[in-house]
């Protein structure tokens, strides 16, 4: 068991944030060796960062606000990942397939994004202060934003506000499908079961195909409206 280093007050800005790094980059490895963990212990995150746990707090107020955070830079990756993978396919000329694939793909890749948006409402969001709130709020809009944008530039013919609708979608879509996709205990063994077949949920695959269905709607033209059509016929009589 790591036991605490002997407390000096970090002073300046780079001391300060240099700490901040070391305690997310503690909570990360305990994530990445617990796969099955929601959540987070101050009293643990400070053993393992071999600080205390007031120290802990002048950091974090809360273990959700460390989770927040954590899923903050998980996004930035993603974004970052995303303009990678889409550059591949040249400067413009997307489909709208080829990029739920894209999305769709590197999303799943990355496991903890998926698991720390999986109880982003349920418990990420517990915990924290109205000023906190506003911070995060404002990152994850960046990162909609910025997505959106990417998307636009590969497939200009679609809206930059459509794209943002569709990141805005995905990440109900990722909340709802991750843990469907990985179920436990019981649940596991009882959607294995013959017949219970359509029960059964593959993150990647069905991410994608919800993103292509809402995408090729948005991409589709409205039908027309029998009162809209009578009254053009009306004008052009």
């Amino acid at each position: 068991m790591n036991s605490p280093l002997s407390y000096v007050r970090a002073r300046s800005a780079e001391q300060k944030e240099e700490r901040r790094r070391h305690l997310l980059a503690t909570a990360r490895e305990m994530l990445r060796q617990s796969p099955a963990a929601l959540d987070l212990g101050i009293n643990e995150l400070a053993r393992e960062a071999q600080m205390t746990k007031s120290n802990v707090y002048r950091y974090f107020e809360s273990s959700e606000a460390v989770l927040m955070d954590l899923l903050v830079e998980e996004f930035a990756e993603w974004h970052a990942e995303l303009g990678i993978a889409l550059s591949r396919g040249g400067k413009a000329g997307a489909s709208v397939e080829h990029i739920a694939r894209v999305f769709a793909s590197t999303v799943t890749a990355r496991p903890l994004l998926c698991r720390l948006t999986s109880i982003l409402p349920s418990i990420l969001e517990r915990k924290v202060s109205f000023e906190r709130m506003v911070d995060f709020k404002g990152s994850l809009l960046a990162v909609r934003q910025r997505a959106a944008q990417d998307f636009h530039a590969r497939m200009p013919d679609m809206p930059v506000q459509d794209f943002e609708q569709v990141v805005r979608h995905a990440v109900p879509l990722i909340i709802g499908l991750w843990p469907l996709s990985n179920p436990v205990d019981i649940a596991a063994q009882v959607v294995e079961l013959p017949g219970l077949e359509s029960l059964r949920y593959d993150f990647e695959q069905d991410l994608e195909h919800a993103l292509l269905t809402l995408m090729r709607g948005m991409a589709s033209p409205p039908a027309a409206q029998p009162g809209a059509r009578k009254a053009r016929g009306g004008q052009a009589a």
